[in-house]
């Protein structure tokens, strides 16, 4: 098999759709030899900041030394994003092997065992760090937490970011039932960190920690270390760095780092797509993956310091299920003009509605102009000229990975791996 076939075969998988539970899961890694239990693990879930939480403990262990591996979903550009070991995407030619092996082992399972993508996926990369003989495993949750395919492992700590509405087709219609799918994720004896600040998220994963005897450890707002030089760009990343470094404080005694490796890990932390700044034919190109309400809040924030003096020309598209209204409603006062195209998704929202919906907001004798555009390519063109506006892009990670491709002269032909035929 090679690479374009693997990539293939996880396409044809992504039309199964998606569902949760972890029946195939534990079978499929049962027929792989169980590659979890030769592994350690920090299981981080929530619902922003997963990513951030991640790439900081990613960077500060292999600054201590350790080889580590680190899960993460979805990609933007390369698929291969989501499978890392000491920073570096698997190889081409090792993901179209690990995919034929995997595969092979299918036959193995009962009948009415099935895996989805990401059942297989998880399978995957637990094989490939057990083999490479990760001594870390930075584990970023799917969906959720509880029935989610990642919780197959037994980490060293399990970390809550935050808890804020998403997915809640998914994960419930309240945020004490979302809270109780993510705190799933805690383990008998093994420490807890939170940075969750809400009374009743709080009292949920308070509950979780106290019946499986876990040390809850919840970053109140006077112990964000506010001083820390975040690589991450925006007050939230505060929290973010805050988070990472008492979970490596609690696991001190298996995993020691200095204080250096700390402070440095943190400042050189980077994540494509969080308020990550380009250049491009002369402009300043701002893209991020906010897409979710916690996500707008924290790119408005972001969006009040680099827009003080000149506001921006934005390019947005969103799914149809996430709060589009609402960011983009957010988003309107830094704008000078507005582009919308569709996602690359079959979920994506009309240009036409998002366009009727910013002509109400802005009445008649608004300044902003607004244009729609049929594919990011056509809008590029129409931005091509030369002008010293900066542009903002974001509201859906579809849109922001297809941007990345775009400006960097990357391939696109990976970002469908992204797109699930979801069934309730």
């Amino acid at each position: 098999m090679n690479y374009r076939d693997a990539l293939e075969y996880l396409y044809q998988l992504r039309l199964f759709g998606t569902k949760l539970g972890l029946e195939n899961v534990r079978h499929l890694s049962h027929a792989l030899g169980n590659p979890q239990k030769r592994l350690r693990f920090i299981h981080v879930a929530g619902t922003n900041g997963k990513g951030s939480v991640c790439a900081y403990l990613n960077e500060i262990y292999q600054l201590a030394g350790f080889k580590t591996g680190m899960f993460t979903s979805p990609h933007l550009v390369r698929f291969g994003e989501r499978l890392q070991i000491n920073g570096k995407m698997i190889p081409d030619d090792r993901l179209a092997q690990l995919v034929s092996n995997v595969r092979k082992k299918l036959p193995e399972l009962p009948n009415e065992i099935t895996p989805t993508f990401f059942e297989f996926l998880t399978c995957m990369a637990l094989k490939y760090f057990a083999d490479q003989k990760c001594e870390l495993v930075i584990w970023e949750t799917g969906m959720g937490g509880r029935l989610d395919a990642t919780n197959l492992v037994e980490p060293e700590c399990s970390i809550v970011t935050n808890v804020s509405f998403d997915h809640q087709a998914w994960l419930g219609d309240s945020l004490q039932k979302i809270a109780s799918e993510k705190a799933g994720i805690i383990k008998k004896n093994k420490p807890v960190v939170t940075g969750a600040d809400q009374a009743e998220v709080l009292e949920v994963i308070h509950q979780k920690s106290k019946e499986q005897n876990a040390p809850l450890n919840v970053i109140c707002a006077d112990e964000i270390s506010t001083d820390l030089d975040t690589g991450l760009k925006g007050p939230h990343q505060a929290l973010n760095a805050t988070i990472a470094k008492k979970a490596i404080e609690l696991l001190q005694n298996q995993f020691p780092v200095s204080d250096a490796e700390m402070i440095q890990g943190i400042e050189r932390t980077q994540l494509p797509g969080r308020f990550q700044s380009l250049h491009w034919r002369g402009r300043k190109v701002i893209l991020d993956v906010a897409h979710n309400l916690a996500g707008y809040e924290a790119l408005v924030t972001n969006c009040q310091e680099e827009f003080s003096d000149e506001k921006c020309e934005l390019i947005f598209a969103s799914l149809d299920d996430k709060p589009w209204k609402e960011g983009l409603r957010k988003l309107l006062p830094f704008c000078q003009k507005i582009h919308f195209l569709p996602a690359n998704s079959k979920r994506s929202t009309g240009v036409e509605a998002m366009k009727g919906y910013a002509d109400t907001l802005l009445g008649s004798q608004s300044s902003i102009q607004v244009h729609t555009h049929e594919n990011l390519e056509s809008c590029l063109i129409h931005i091509a000229n030369p002008s010293n506006k900066p542009v903002l892009v974001t509201g859906s990670f579809y849109l922001v990975g297809d941007a990345l491709s775009v400006l960097q002269n990357r391939d696109r032909s990976e970002n469908s791996l992204n797109e699930w035929g979801a069934k309730l």
